[in-house]
Order: C-alpha cells, then sequence, then structure tokens
C-alpha cells in the first residue's frame, strides 16, 4: 500500500478518538485555585453522549455530554485549603489538574489601570523580591476580541514568586496580597483586562441592546460592519504607504551605523536625559539618534538584561550593540507615555562595554526620553545584584527634521470593525464569557478613563455591564467593587466643569444604586503626567477594605473614606451657607496637611460656582460628620461640589483614618458630557 494512503487511512481511523477527548477551558490548568465554600462548577466538551466523571478532594459527580459535546457538573463545597491537591476529569482520556487549592476566587477586570504589571509599579524590586507566597495565584487572559460569545480564550495559572510576580496585574495582586493577610486563606485572581478599552466593549450584545442609551454605540458598530469589506480595502493600502515611508529617508541613521558600537560619535553633542529635547533646546520634531557606552558590571556577561528606558515621546527603535531588541511605532495610540521595557539577549551580553543606540522619532509637540531618572535603568533580568542607572549624559545628533513637505503618510488608526477592542461586546464575547461558569466571590474593576467623554452614558452601561455579569454567572448580586478615577493632569486654579470630575460622579452614583458594589477613592494617588499612577499598592489595599467590611463581615473596620450624603440650607451668624452630611466618616472628618480645608465650590440657583470656604463642624458629643460650606460671593447658596476637577490636588477632606473623601456634587446642572453621545 502506498505511504500516502496508509497516512490518510491513519488520519481517518485517529479522528474519531480525538474528537471522543474531554477537554477543558484554560481557566482549569495547574496551581489553580476553586472557591471555598460554594458549589464549585466544571465544565468542557466531550463526544456528544459521553459520560464525564470529575473527581476531587474523595468527591465524585459525573454528567454526559449533550448533543453539541457541552458538559458541566458541580462539585460540592469544600472549605478553604492551602494543601495542593488534583482535579481529576475522566472520560475517554484522563486529565489531572495538580496543585489545586481552594480559598476565594475573585475576578480582576478593566483597562490599562487594571492590566498595569507589578514590574512598573512603585516600589518594584523590592514588592516582586518578596512576593513569594504559594497561596496567592493569578490567571491571566490573552487578549481577545470575538464577534460571538466563546468557548475559551488562551490563559494560565501563576503562583507568585519573584520569577512571576512582575507580570500580574498590579491592583489584583496587592488586592489578593491583602486579602490573603487578613483572611489566612488562598486567593486566586482571574485576570481578564485590556487597554484603552470602554465598557461597551465588555458588555454582552443583548445587555447592549436592552440599554436605550447603548442604541448609538451599536447603530454605529452596525454600520462600521456594513462598510467593513471596503474600509478593509482602504485601509490596508493606507497601512502600506505608511510603512513604505515611516522610517523617513535613509540619512535617519538607520543604514548609516549609528548604532554600531565602533561608531565615532565625538563629534555628537551632549545631552542630560531623561528629559524632552525641547527643554535642551533642541526645538524640532523629526529623527534624533541617542548613544551611550557602558561598562557592564562584572558577573553580568552572559545574563539577560533588563533595558528600561522609561516613556519615549513619540515612537522609538532601541538598539543594544547594533542588535535591535524593541520598538514602539511613533504613531502608536498612547506610545508617547508607555514606559520603555526591552529584554536584552544574553547572547549580546558580553564581558566589556556595551553600547545602547536609541532612534526617537517625535511626529509633533514635545519629543524625546523624557520620563524619570529612575525609570532609566539597565538590570539583570532575574533580579540579582543593583540595577544600572542610565540617567546623565548621552551623546545625541539630529538626523532628520521634519517640515511640511517631508513629513511622514500618517499611519492609519486602527479600523473600527469586528477585530476593534472597543467593538461592543467584543472582550465580554473573548475575555469574559470563556469564564462566565467559573465559581467565584465577586470581581474587581478598575476602568472608565476610556469612557469619561460621555459620563452620563457610561452612568446606564456601567451598572448595566455589572448587571449583566450577575445574571450569566447565576451567583445572586456576587460584590462588584470598582476604582473611581484617580488625579489626572495639570492641577488648576480656576473653577471648571470637566470630563472627569463627570465620570467620577458617574461612579459614584453607581455605587448609591447598585446593590453590593464599593467603590475605592483614589484622588490622592494620581499623578499630573501619567494616567497611570504607579501607587497600586493604595489602589488594591482600599479596594480590599470594601471586600473586608462588606463582603467578609469584619468588624471595626473603616472601608472608605467619607462619601456625601446630604445637604441643607443653614444660615450662621448672619450668613447663608450650606451643611454637608457625609457617611463613612469614621472616627471623624478631618483635613489632610496643616492648611484649611479645601476643594468646595458653592453656587445660586444660576449655576456659577466660585470657590468656597468650609469647616468641619464640631457637633457636641457627637463625632463630626458635616461640613459647612459658604462664599461671600453667593449670598443664597443653592448647590455644592467637592474636588470637581481632573485633578483635585486641593482637596483635603479625609476621615480619621485617612482615607480620601469622593468628589461629589449636589446639583444636576448639565455639563460637558451630560448629553447623550
Amino acid at each position: 500500500m502506498p505511504r500516502l494512503l496508509i497516512t490518510l487511512l491513519a488520519v481517518v481511523l485517529a479522528a474519531p478518538a480525538a474528537l471522543a477527548e474531554v477537554t477543558l477551558p484554560s481557566v482549569f490548568g495547574d496551581h489553580m485555585v476553586l472557591q471555598r465554600d460554594q458549589e464549585v462548577r466544571v465544565w468542557g466538551k466531550a463526544k456528544p453522549g459521553e459520560q464525564v466523571i470529575v473527581t476531587f478532594a474523595g468527591v465524585q459527580n459525573q454528567a454526559k455530554a449533550d448533543k453539541k459535546g457541552d458538559w458541566s457538573v458541580k462539585l460540592p463545597a469544600h472549605p478553604a485549603s492551602a494543601k495542593g491537591q488534583t482535579l481529576t476529569i475522566q472520560g475517554k482520556n484522563t486529565i489531572e489538574i495538580k496543585d489545586v487549592l481552594v480559598g476565594e476566587v475573585w475576578v480582576a477586570s478593566g483597562q490599562s489601570n487594571m492590566q498595569w504589571n507589578v514590574s512598573n509599579s512603585l516600589n518594584a524590586k523590592e514588592e516582586i523580591a518578596g512576593s513569594a507566597n504559594d497561596q496567592i495565584r493569578m490567571w491571566t487572559a490573552a487578549q481577545s476580541v470575538k464577534t460571538k460569545p466563546a468557548f475559551d480564550v488562551n490563559g494560565s495559572w501563576a503562583v507568585a514568586s519573584p520569577k512571576t510576580t512582575g507580570g500580574f496585574s498590579a491592583v489584583a495582586y496587592f488586592y489578593a496580597r491583602h486579602l490573603q493577610q487578613e483572611l489566612g486563606v488562598p486567593v486566586g485572581i482571574l485576570h481578564s483586562s485590556w487597554g484603552g478599552t470602554p465598557v461597551e466593549a465588555w458588555t454582552s450584545r443583548d445587555k447592549l441592546s436592552q440599554i436605550d442609551w447603548a442604541k448609538p454605540i451599536l447603530d454605529r458598530y452596525d454600520a462600521a460592519i456594513k462598510a467593513y469589506p471596503k474600509a478593509k480595502r482602504d485601509y490596508d493600502k493606507a497601512y502600506k504607504r505608511w510603512e513604505q515611508t515611516r522610517n523617513g529617508p535613509k540619512n535617519t541613521g538607520v543604514t548609516s551605523g549609528y548604532a554600531k558600537p565602533d561608531f565615532d560619535d565625538s563629534k555628537w553633542k551632549t545631552m542630560a536625559l531623561p528629559q524632552q529635547w525641547e527643554k535642551a533646546g533642541l526645538n524640532i520634531d523629526g529623527v534624533v539618534w541617542f548613544r551611550k557606552t557602558i561598562d557592564l558590571p562584572a558577573g553580568w556577561e552572559g545574563q539577560t538584561l533588563k533595558l528600561s528606558l522609561g516613556p519615549i515621546d513619540d515612537g522609538d527603535t532601541t538598539y543594544v550593540n547594533a542588535t535591535q531588541v524593541g520598538q514602539t511605532a511613533a504613531s502608536n495610540r498612547g506610545g508617547w507615555e508607555r514606559p520603555r521595557n526591552y529584554n536584552v539577549h544574553n547572547s549580546l551580553v558580553k564581558k566589556g562595554k556595551l553600547t545602547l543606540a536609541v532612534r526617537v522619532v517625535d511626529l509633533s509637540g514635545e519629543g524625546g526620553i523624557w520620563g524619570k531618572p529612575e525609570q532609566l535603568t539597565l538590570s539583570r533580568a532575574d533580579g540579582k545584584g543593583e540595577a544600572m542607572s542610565l540617567a546623565g549624559d548621552w551623546k545625541y545628533h539630529l538626523a532628520h527634521e521634519l517640515n511640511a513637505k517631508n513629513r511622514p503618510t500618517p499611519r492609519p488608526g486602527a479600523l473600527f470593525g469586528p477585530d476593534h477592542p472597543h467593538s461592543p461586546a467584543g472582550l465580554f464575547n473573548g475575555m469574559i464569557n470563556p469564564i462566565v461558569p467559573y465559581t467565584i466571590k465577586g470581581a474587581i474593576w478598575y476602568q472608565g478613563e476610556s469612557n469619561a467623554s460621555r459620563a452620563e452614558q457610561y452612568y446606564k452601561l456601567f451598572p448595566g455591564m455589572i448587571d449583566d455579569w450577575r445574571k450569566r454567572w447565576g451567583q445572586g448580586e456576587f460584590p462588584f467593587l470598582f476604582v473611581q478615577l484617580a488625579n489626572y493632569r495639570q492641577p488648576t486654579d480656576k473653577v471648571v466643569d470637566t470630563d472627569w470630575a463627570h465620570l467620577r460622579s458617574a461612579q459614584l452614583r453607581t455605587l448609591r444604586r447598585t446593590n453590593n458594589t464599593g467603590m475605592a477613592v483614589t484622588i490622592d494617588i494620581g499623578e499630573a503626567n501619567d494616567i497611570h499612577p504607579r501607587n497600586k499598592q493604595d489602589v488594591g489595599i482600599r479596594l480590599a477594605l470594601w471586600a473586608l467590611g462588606d463582603t467578609y463581615g469584619k468588624k471595626n473596620l473603616v472601608k472608605s473614606g467619607p462619601l456625601f450624603q446630604g445637604h441643607l440650607p443653614k444660615a450662621v451668624g448672619g450668613k447663608n451657607s450650606i451643611e454637608v452630611s457625609f457617611i463613612m466618616a469614621g472616627g471623624g472628618l478631618s483635613v489632610r496637611g496643616d492648611g484649611p480645608l479645601q476643594g468646595f465650590t458653592i453656587a445660586g440657583k444660576d449655576g456659577k460656582f466660585v470657590v468656597a470656604q468650609a469647616e468641619i463642624i464640631k457637633e457636641q458629643d457627637n463625632a463630626p460628620f458635616k461640613v459647612r460650606v459658604w462664599s461671600d460671593k453667593v449670598k443664597v447658596p443653592f448647590a455644592v461640589r467637592y474636588a470637581w476637577e481632573d485633578n483635585p490636588t486641593e482637596a483635603s477632606l479625609i476621615n480619621e483614618e485617612g482615607l480620601p473623601a469622593s468628589p461629589f456634587r449636589t446639583d444636576d446642572f448639565k455639563g460637558p458630557t451630560d448629553g447623550r453621545r
């Protein structure tokens, strides 16, 4: 018999056996954590009619695959256990999942501030070095957009250790760490997030179709799908044109040897980094090369290294000893503020000197390697030894200046359509639906930046998403804890009405009107120049306070800073004012710092707000839970706002436990984001 025929026959005979194999979604894997004290769901695929037996901790249950090959079983509740056990699934084949713990399981989702990892957070080196804890595990989903609900998504479990924790979601890790410390049981996180994404991407199509305010979103998407074939052809042509022009002329150094260790840069000028090059007197848009040659510390040769350059405005191509180790396109969305972290393969790390060369492309505005000195480092990837600072003098050369005639073709923006991460329901289908049946305790969420321009719509969409998840999980109104947007952008001394203030208000309204939710206030930990505050430790802890107080019933615990409760007009000493009352005041209201209470504005019925004076009311025999607000410029006050700006750095109301008060407003005056968009 011919060899080809034998091979084909073998494939045909093997096919039924392959189809009969029991399979599981990736959320079931070695080192996983099962939810304690609740029935646990296990599901997968098999040949229709196949009997599947699931065994864990001496308990067994079974199910038969339906006509579509789907099967699901429930295992009885088990108490917490830090001892690794084996979960066995048996059909025609047998799957053994090892080192399974039982504890608390939470979903962690959202956009980039949830995706942000430990290695880029505050005190990363120390946090990673001390992170070994086999009772903290995290499953991380690969980023995936789908037009229909998916059965599975790539993902894997990892145990917290210095080798793995750097890649963990920082908010989720610090949340899990605090819970584990306080509860003394294993904690597992199902992490599924994607930077820059809106809330509608994480909500099912069925739910969105029930929300009136989502109709413009769905209409836009449906129109884009209808036009997609032609739009895709046009996009491909535009992208090809961009690729042909994006590197500029050859004299920009790509083929000029600027990255070679033996290149003579003695005639190049010197610039102290980090800084935007305009501050060094280089007022151009274009291509600038930076070079620095360093002596390798003893013991580094042959080691894989981590090269950190901080954010680069706009794009970069980075070389080590003339070998490219990383690149971020100048027109990548948000690329100008994204810290660069590139691995240097051990084959490039030889005894002696190492030449670093960075080709920076700036298309508009300010440009350069502009972060903080502590962000420019070279270190061993294994974390051993001290990191080498790269801050200081670098050689630089202006290779190409852009003008009106020689600017490259702009890179076309990502094409909106079925593969776009902003597509409504796209991330729910690809990254949430595959884990929906998994038994959990609750969810934590950090998102809102991408919806800030449509806050009123967000107020409808966000509670809708929470309701959607709860109904699909079928576990009732499980705890849903979220982060209110941190302070961001430059502070102002003007009375303003901003998108971010309205989005925070929508989040506060969600807290008030959606059962079993909690909100971590973070207006005191943000950074004016970075939408990603590095202090993810406090974010995780503040989320955990809500869980410990509400979900786990810890007594004598203040879970939040002051939250607005109500307001009343009050005449005191012949002056009209408004008294504002608060809940979550803990041991009483207080002021951060040594100055007066600040952050309040006040208005009459005309809606014209002015900076107000404010004082905490000292009530006899009671902790102070009220603030009096007034201004000589407003004779008949009608409304009060607090911390109502993008970056309310002067807002100083806290409770005695040091937790900040949430921004709020008492009015319903129409603002810039109150309309449907």
